[in-house]
């Protein structure tokens, strides 16, 4: 489960007549609260949503996953330094004739009711595809996965992620290990787009996108073939695509252990650059766990070919006007002996240094211009 025994523990439900009674205790030094309105904590939507169907799972013993939301009603805000204690009452389950389960639930304390949502899961598709599959095609919404000489992790990462959906496409840029072994044993699973040379992430993105939108996608979910992700998170991208069609989901990587002191860095760096160039913040501009909305963006493909691509890709969204919201995901860092990168700190390094000086030239006369334009006409638009 993805906040369970981290953002929230759980005492032992209690059945009632009416349903279940659940007593938890929310962790405000979660990292998801020092990101969202740091200071004066707040407990985001959707991590209620995402911790409601946790404990329906656990209260009825299965595994479920996220249909839709409905009905939904936040009465107060949840502040975890003064709600530290709150209960969640499943008022009802009932079956539909596609054996859906729809859950009625309300997040309280002894004084007062927070918010009231109703929730439809389900255990699976019952032709036996994934739990994802029938929502990410509804909304047209895929996985790439662009990968370069990491066969030591590619199998897993496939094998994780067919257990939520089999609209993947995988970008092999010109790896030269065993990779083409390992897609073959995946030929029929997923969708393969094979590069003769390797051209750098970005033009792997480029090729994926291109790939999507031929096969009639109208968004996209990027995973990392290193291993670093988690699949289960998808659910979280899928449900949060759901509520705001046409935004950009972003990554924030949630750690048990320390991140690496580079990546921090990195992180810190380009959070920073990208607040100046756009305007907007981000915790976590560096994180390749991504959605990009392709038909909001009508087009957009990153110009730049290596790493940098993803940072270009976040600043053109932004001045496109394409909102853009975080999402906590998980995240591993293998030990250093282990751990398989094809960044090259000095290279790479400077060319998003060189790409940074550009950025911030057109955003004085192309960035800001246009931002300052989309404020004014909404200004004119209000009554």
């Amino acid at each position: 489960m993805i906040l369970k025994d981290s953002f929230y523990t759980l005492e032992a439900p209690v059945e009632t007549e009416s349903g279940w009674q659940c007593r938890l205790h929310l962790n405000a030094s979660h990292p998801v609260y020092r990101a969202h309105f740091p200071g004066h904590p707040v407990t985001p939507g959707v991590c209620i949503v995402q911790l409601v169907k946790e404990i329906a799972c656990v209260c009825y013993g299965k595994s479920f996953f996220l249909c839709g939301v409905r009905n939904v009603k936040f009465l107060r805000i949840i502040d975890p330094s003064e709600q530290a204690e709150v209960s969640v009452h499943l008022l009802s389950c009932k079956t539909d004739g596609q054996g859906r389960q729809t859950v009625t639930a309300s997040v309280r304390n002894e004084t007062a009711i927070f918010c009231s949502l109703t929730l439809t899961l389900a255990e699976g598709g019952g032709d036996g595809r994934p739990a994802l599959q029938e929502q990410m095609e509804r909304l047209r919404l895929c996985v790439v996965i662009p990968t370069y000489n990491n066969d030591r992790t590619l199998g897993d990462v496939l094998d994780r992620t067919l257990e939520y959906t089999r609209s993947v496409i995988v970008v092999n840029d010109g790896a030269t290990d065993r990779t083409a072994e390992i897609l073959a044993r995946f030929a029929g699973k997923v969708d393969v787009v094979s590069l003769a040379r390797n051209r750098g992430k970005g033009h792997a993105l480029k090729c994926g996108f291109d790939r999507a939108r031929a096969l009639g996608y109208e968004a996209v979910i990027t995973l990392d073939s290193d291993g670093q992700h988690e699949a289960g998170d998808l659910e979280a991208f899928v449900r949060l695509a759901e509520l705001h069609p046409g935004c950009l989901l972003t990554g924030r990587r949630v750690t048990k252990g320390k991140m690496p002191a580079g990546n921090s860095f990195a992180n810190r760096f380009s959070n920073f650059w990208y607040a100046v160039q756009t305007g907007r913040r981000l915790p976590d501009t560096q994180n390749g766990f991504r959605l990009y909305p392709l038909a909001a963006m009508k087009g957009m493909r990153p110009l730049c070919s290596r790493y940098e691509a993803e940072v270009e890709l976040l600043v053109r969204t932004a001045w496109k006007g394409i909102p853009a919201l975080p999402v906590p995901t998980r995240v591993y860092y293998a030990p250093a002996s282990e751990r398989v990168t094809h960044f090259r700190p000095g290279k790479d390094f400077f060319r998003i240094s060189l790409l940074n000086t550009l950025l911030l030239l057109l955003a004085v006369c192309y960035g800001y211009p246009r931002l300052l334009c989309r404020k004014l006409s909404i200004l004119k638009r209000k009554p």
